[in-house]
């Protein structure tokens, strides 16, 4: 809910298709909406055919949504008050400025199972109505992803006894990685680090990567080095080290303070031929650090998949951005045939009454024939003379005025 079928993001299409494959009886279960209203015709569908209905609802929309559908199912939607007390904790000011706050973090139909992280924000829940179960949820990323393989899933396969999967949920981005290797047969150099033992074995629960990633030699201690130039190191002497086209390196965790509950940083980078990229992860609020690390394991796989792609001339944005290219030639052509109509009609007009353009303005916009008249008659008046002694005499005081901007 709330996004164009134009915006879809196909990641997380395949993500949810590959997940729910077992159990989706066609593949256009996904469906795109930008509001409820744009849904209405599909979601009376859906509760007519299936037994399961999932929304996910983009954060701008998602008390609206929540409203919407407790009164249109007729459920309780209420304030869930322990979920209300974290998230005025953990949230910051901006949001809680908000008129939909309550509603949107907290709110949940009533005796239905809550889906949130320990932050408390952006809350979903699911719960049973009849013979079919309702799914709400924030699109939101990796928050949806992680309330998905560690709530939703187990909860759905608790009330239908399905065996629903949560490898695509926690692997997609390795798999994704996987393919685009094999397809350009490359290999990938890890330097060789704490973190790197927990990026090797995310690595290894996809088989197609066994051969493609080597861990270079044992690296140098990081000493007073700042972590995100710390891991450009790495991964640059990776790469060169065993001579393969990209090095990746990853950071441990790092927090400011004492509070293990506080956000963690962690530093993520690949190089290939041209250059090294870095980017900065942080934790949800009570993310373990193993969950995290976990998560950045994801992330990174993610990041070189989008490099290898466009180093290859495969970005997946390209089919996107010439969808959207398209769409601006045909609005710039639709202008220019509107404005080819007009004058076509225009002339047609002129040459059919026998008009000139000084005749039809003097006809039908006089004020505007006078306004020409008198600003020419003005410019005729106003003319300086110029005799030949002043001419010969700017002409060169010019040229000596174009000597000297020469000289300097």
């Amino acid at each position: 809910m709330g996004v164009d079928a134009d915006d879809q993001d196909q990641s997380f299409d395949d993500i949810l298709k590959r997940t729910f494959g077992n159990v989706l009886t066609d593949n256009g279960a996904v469906e795109y909406f930008s509001s409820l209203k744009d849904a209405t015709v599909s979601i009376g569908r859906a509760f007519t055919d299936s037994d399961t209905v999932i929304f996910f609802s983009e954060p701008d929309h998602l008390a609206e949504t929540k409203e919407i559908l407790c009164r249109a199912l007729g459920l309780k939607l209420i304030v869930d008050e322990p979920l209300l007390s974290t998230a005025l904790t953990t949230a910051a000011q901006e949001l809680q400025d908000s008129p939909y706050f309550n509603i949107c973090h907290a709110g949940v139909a009533e005796g239905s199972q809550i889906f949130a992280l320990k932050d408390a924000l952006y809350s979903g829940f699911g719960c049973k109505r009849g013979r079919q179960t309702l799914v709400l949820l924030p699109l939101l990323g990796e928050r949806t992803r992680i309330l998905l393989y560690s709530l939703v899933i187990p909860f759905l396969n608790a009330e239908s006894g399905e065996s629903i999967s949560t490898t695509p949920l926690q692997f997609y981005y390795a798999q994704q990685l996987a393919a685009s290797a094999v397809r350009e047969d490359i290999k990938i150099a890890v330097a060789s680090t704490k973190p790197s033992e927990i990026l090797t074995k995310y690595l290894s629960y996809v088989p197609e990567l066994k051969d493609r990633v080597i861990v270079a030699g044992k690296a140098e201690e990081r000493g007073a080095m700042p972590p995100n130039e710390y891991v450009i190191n790495l991964s640059i002497t990776a790469s060169e080290f065993l001579g393969v086209p990209y090095g990746v390196a990853m950071s441990n965790a790092y927090y400011v303070g004492d509070d293990p509950a506080a956000e963690k940083t962690v530093y993520i980078a690949v190089t290939n031929e041209n250059e090294t990229r870095v980017h900065e992860l942080h934790s949800f609020y009570g993310e373990s650090t193993g969950d995290f690390l976990f998560r950045s394991c994801a992330e990174l796989c993610r990041l070189l998949t989008h490099i290898i792609d466009a180093d290859a001339g495969r970005t997946p944005d390209t089919a996107a951005q010439k969808k959207a290219a398209g769409r601006y030639k045909g609005a710039i052509a639709a202008v220019l045939v509107l404005i080819l109509l007009i004058a076509g009609a225009g002339c047609w007009y002129f040459h059919h009454n026998g008009y000139t353009l000084k005749q039809w303005t003097d006809r039908h916009l006089p004020f505007v024939s006078t306004l020409i008249e008198k600003n020419f008659s003005a410019g005729e008046t106003e003319t300086p003379a110029v005799s030949e002694t002043d001419t010969a005499a700017n002409t060169a005081e010019n040229g000596n005025n174009g000597q000297a901007a020469a000289a300097q």
